[in-house]
């Protein structure tokens, strides 16, 4: 008993830490509402539209590097998509669409006349989509 009396603060701190991490942890993984899901789409959809310019810059000189810059814009892409999807399905399928014809054409190592309008319009359509 004497060595509870002596180690009662490290047992509060422990207790409280504790329930300290659950609660971080159920805040976590909390269902998110509307407003915040629509701005982390935001954000994914400005990363997709960072790496797409990325990709539009990159590809005529380095075909290579660009494509690690498309596949970084496809991912943001679709992790926005998950939000998008219930409000604007269409532009989803598009966007998607868009992205695997892009990839198709840089494993095949298409000229960049073929493939920089494809990209442009991608962009300005995810430009729309974040504007809205």
């Amino acid at each position: 008993m004497s060595w509870l009396r002596a180690q009662w603060p490290l047992v509060l701190a422990g207790l409280a830490t504790g329930f300290g991490l659950l609660g971080g942890l159920v805040w976590g993984l909390r269902p998110r509402t509307e407003a915040e899901t629509a701005v982390l789409a935001r954000r994914e959809l400005q990363e997709a539209i960072r790496q797409l310019d990325r990709f539009l810059e990159t590809y005529p000189a380095a075909p290579g590097e660009a494509r690690g810059a498309l596949q970084r814009a496809q991912s943001a892409f679709e992790k926005a998509a998950g939000h998008l999807a219930l409000a604007r399905p269409m532009d989803v399928q598009q966007g998607a669409a868009d992205f695997q014809q892009l990839q198709a054409l840089t494993a095949a190592s298409a000229p960049p006349e073929t493939i920089l309008p494809i990209a442009r319009q991608l962009r300005e359509r995810l430009q729309s989509l974040v504007e809205e």
